[in-house]
C-alpha cells in the first residue's frame, strides 16, 4: 500500500476516499457479497415455503392406551394428518425408547388410565422439537379427548362436531393508518431490517479498525501523514469504507423492496401460492431512513473505531480495545422484542433517540409504524449532532494517536490528546 498522489484541485480526504472506495469495490469477494444478498433475500422468501410444500411431515407413532378406550380415536385422527400411528400393549417405556434410537419409530404416546376425564398426556420422541409437529399432535389429542368426553355426557354427534370446529382467527398489525397487515410479517420485515443494519454497522466499523491498525503496524502510515493531515486521513478511509458499504446496502435494500413486493409472483414461479400472508409494503421513503441511519449509524461507529485503531499499536490490541464498543452494540439487539412488542410506547421512543441504538432500532420501529416522522426527523438529528461530536473527539485521539507506537494510553493520556 503507497501514499495516495493528490491531484490538482481534489482535497486530500477524497483523494484518501476514493483510493479506499476502489480498492475494495474492486476485490472479487466484493461482487460475491454483494451478490449473495439478493439470492439469500429470495431463498429466504422461497425456500421455506417450498420445502413447508413438499417436505415429509409424516410421523411413526406408537400410542400406550393405559385407558383401553382412546387408542383406535387417537390412530384414526393422526392418520387424517398423515401419520402413521399404531396401539401397542405390553410393551415398557425403556423399550419404546429403544425403538426410537433404532429409528423404528419416531416417538410415542402415553395416555393416561383416567383419560378421557382427566390425567397428564405425554409424548416422547425425536421430533418433539419441531413446532408445527407439535402442534398438530396437541391438536389431535385435544379433539379425540372432546369427542369422547362428549359421548360420555351423552351429547348428539352433531353438536360435538360443532364443538370441535375450528375458529377462524386472524390477526392484523395496523396503527390506524391502513387496514393492516401480518403481524408477523410486519415483525419478520422489521428484524431484518434491524439485522443488516446492525451487520453492515459492525462489519463496514470493523473494517475501518483494521485498516488504521494495519496501515500503523506496517508504518505505512507515516508516509501518508507526509502527503495528508491526520484529520483527512481518517476522513478519508470512513468515507471510502462506508461508501463500500452504502453501495452495498443499497443493493440489498432494493432488491429487498422488490423481493418483498413482488413475493407473490416470485412464488408463483415455483407453483407455490402466497396465500393471506399479506407483507407490509415497502415504499422509497422506507429505503431512505434505512440509508439514512445506516449512514449516520457506520459513521457515529466508525470514527470510534478509527480512534480505537490510533490507540492501539496490533491486532490483539485492537480486538481487545474494541470489546466495549461491540458490546454497547449487542444492546440494542436483546432490546429488539422491546421495540417490537410496543412500538409505540415510551421504551421504544427512548431506545430510538438515543445515538448508541437509535441507528439500529427506529428503522424497525419505523417500518412496524410505531414511529411518527417528527419523531424520525428527532431522532435524525440527535444522531447527525452525536456523529458530528464524536467525529470531532476521534479525530483529536486519530491524530496524536497514529504516529505513537508501544503501549495502549491511560485515560489521563487520552484525555491530554481531546483538549491537545
Amino acid at each position: 500500500m503507497i501514499a495516495p498522489r493528490k491531484r490538482a484541485g481534489r482535497p486530500d480526504w477524497l483523494v484518501i476516499a476514493r483510493r479506499e472506495l476502489l480498492e475494495r469495490v474492486r476485490t472479487p469477494w466484493f461482487i460475491v457479497v454483494t451478490l449473495l444478498g439478493p439470492i439469500l433475500m429470495v431463498a429466504l422468501v422461497v425456500v421455506p415455503v417450498v420445502l413447508g410444500r413438499v417436505g415429509d411431515q409424516t410421523a411413526r407413532v406408537q400410542i400406550v392406551d393405559r385407558s383401553g378406550r382412546l387408542g383406535p380415536a387417537l390412530v384414526a385422527a393422526l392418520a387424517a394428518e398423515k401419520w402413521r400411528a399404531e396401539v401397542v400393549a405390553d410393551v415398557d417405556e425403556a423399550e419404546l425408547l429403544r425403538r426410537i434410537k433404532a429409528d423404528r419409530i419416531d416417538g410415542f404416546l402415553v395416555v393416561p388410565p383416567e383419560a378421557p376425564a382427566g390425567g397428564a398426556f405425554v409424548y416422547k420422541g425425536d421430533n418433539a422439537s419441531a413446532e408445527h409437529v407439535m402442534r398438530s399432535l396437541n391438536h389431535v389429542v385435544y379433539g379425540v379427548v372432546l369427542s369422547a368426553r362428549g359421548e360420555v355426557l351423552a351429547l348428539p354427534a352433531d353438536k360435538v362436531t360443532a364443538l370441535l370446529a375450528p375458529v377462524d382467527f386472524t390477526t392484523r398489525h395496523t396503527t390506524g393508518d391502513t387496514e393492516g397487515t401480518s403481524g408477523l410479517a410486519a415483525f419478520i420485515v422489521g428484524y431484518v431490517v434491524m439485522f443488516v443494519l446492525y451487520m453492515a454497522i459492525v462489519l463496514y466499523g470493523a473494517n475501518v479498525l483494521r485498516s488504521v491498525v494495519q496501515e500503523k503496524t506496517n508504518r505505512v502510515v507515516e508516509i501518508m501523514v507526509a502527503a495528508a493531515k491526520p484529520r483527512a486521513l481518517m476522513l478519508g478511509k470512513i468515507l471510502g469504507v462506508g461508501g463500500v458499504g452504502l453501495l452495498q446496502v443499497t443493493v440489498w435494500a432494493v432488491m429487498g423492496v422488490v423481493t418483498i413486493n413482488q413475493r407473490g409472483a416470485l412464488l408463483g414461479l415455483f407453483g407455490v401460492d402466497a396465500g393471506g400472508w399479506s407483507v407490509p409494503p415497502m415504499a422509497a421513503v422506507d429505503v431512505a431512513i434505512i440509508l439514512a441511519y445506516f449512514l449516520l449509524g457506520y459513521f457515529f461507529y466508525a470514527a470510534i473505531f478509527a480512534a480505537i485503531g490510533a490507540m492501539v499499536s496490533s491486532e490483539q490490541e485492537a480486538q481487545q480495545a474494541q470489546t466495549p464498543v461491540i458490546l454497547i452494540l449487542v444492546i440494542p439487539m436483546l432490546c429488539v422484542q422491546l421495540v417490537a412488542n410496543d412500538p409505540r410506547g415510551a421504551v421504544a421512543e427512548v431506545l430510538t433517540q438515543v445515538p448508541f441504538s437509535s441507528a439500529i432500532l427506529m428503522p424497525m420501529r419505523w417500518s412496524l409504524g410505531g414511529a411518527s416522522p417528527a419523531s424520525v426527523l428527532v431522532s435524525i438529528a440527535i444522531l447527525a449532532a452525536s456523529t458530528y461530536l464524536v467525529a470531532r473527539l476521534a479525530a483529536r485521539i486519530y491524530r496524536v494517536g497514529i504516529l505513537m507506537y508501544g503501549k495502549r494510553p491511560g485515560l489521563r493520556e487520552l484525555w491530554r490528546w481531546l483538549r491537545y
